[in-house]
């Protein structure tokens, strides 16, 4: 008889993802692989923010849904959390993966997502909200998280939120009429932002639209109004999610010790090496 042990079923993690420059098959088929890895599964909602897209899905646990694309990244992980919800009314509460597919095109998906996913059981421990991810600097202009006051916030291609912290996600389009950011006014006008800490709006300002500011992104300046106000939205949001966990709870960075900040370093940087291979060929 033999004394080997039976293979452990991989544990379940909920996951509301959004896509746009990946095709929503490809997406989930990537994302499944470096979960099974880790002894996990994922099950859940992908928005597909793209019209282009087929909406098929490869995994009976995944739905396909077609997204707005009203605030991005963001627009769709409200849309796709309300349809998580409303297709398992009665599941029990517990984490929620977050990711959009820039996690595959311009970071090192397998060591990001495996370091998202082995906060899992801790976060689902803790007894206040929390999430986990990346921690990034503030480095410009607003130095600090106006609302936690905490030096960086969490990037949201992919982070782990726990139930308690879902409350704050869901919040978020209200605290944005707040605060004067879901508007149609242009960026420059002095009424987009009112009600948010003008360190923030500056900053937001001097990324996306001042001339001349050092600061502007690799792309330059966004000419396009419309895209530009959606890019604002997604910055506040990241910022302010980041900003209502740490009141309330706790955020867990991946790269919280220097072994994890170097190994993270070293494998994002071979991805954007091969990146830029892969364009010049």
């Amino acid at each position: 008889r033999s004394m080997s042990q039976p293979l452990r079923s991989p544990s379940q993690v909920r996951i509301v993802a959004v896509c746009f420059h990946m095709p929503p098959a490809e997406f989930i088929a990537r994302l499944q692989v470096i979960a099974l890895r880790q002894s996990q599964h994922l099950h859940g909602v992908v928005v597909s923010n793209n019209p282009v897209h087929s909406l098929a899905s490869p995994c009976s646990d995944i739905q396909v849904i077609p997204g707005s694309n009203a605030h991005l990244d963001f627009s769709g992980y409200f849309e796709g959390l309300e349809r998580l919800g409303a297709v398992r009314p009665d599941a029990p509460m517990t984490n929620v993966l977050f990711v959009n597919d820039s996690l595959i095109i311009k970071h090192a998906a397998g060591c990001i997502l495996r370091r998202v996913l082995s906060l899992s059981p801790l976060l689902e421990q803790l007894a206040v909200p929390a999430i986990g991810g990346k921690l990034d600097a503030y480095r410009s202009i607003c130095l600090h998280n106006p609302w936690s006051g905490h030096a960086g916030y969490v990037s949201s291609y992919c982070f782990l939120l726990n139930a308690r912290g879902l409350p704050q996600m869901r919040a978020l389009p209200h605290d944005a009429v707040t605060d004067g950011v879901l508007t149609t006014s242009p960026l420059a006008s002095t009424e987009w932002g009112m009600g948010m800490p003008p360190a923030l709006r500056e900053t937001i300002r001097a990324h996306l639209l001042y001339a001349g500011s050092p600061y502007l992104w690799q792309s330059g300046k966004v000419d396009d109004a419309m895209l530009a106000l959606k890019k604002a939205c997604c910055v506040y949001f990241e910022s302010r999610l980041s900003g209502a966990i740490g009141c309330e709870g706790v955020v867990v960075p991946i790269n919280a010790g220097r072994r994890s900040q170097t190994d993270i370093f070293v494998r994002e940087t071979f991805a954007r090496a091969a990146r830029t291979l892969r364009g010049a060929r």
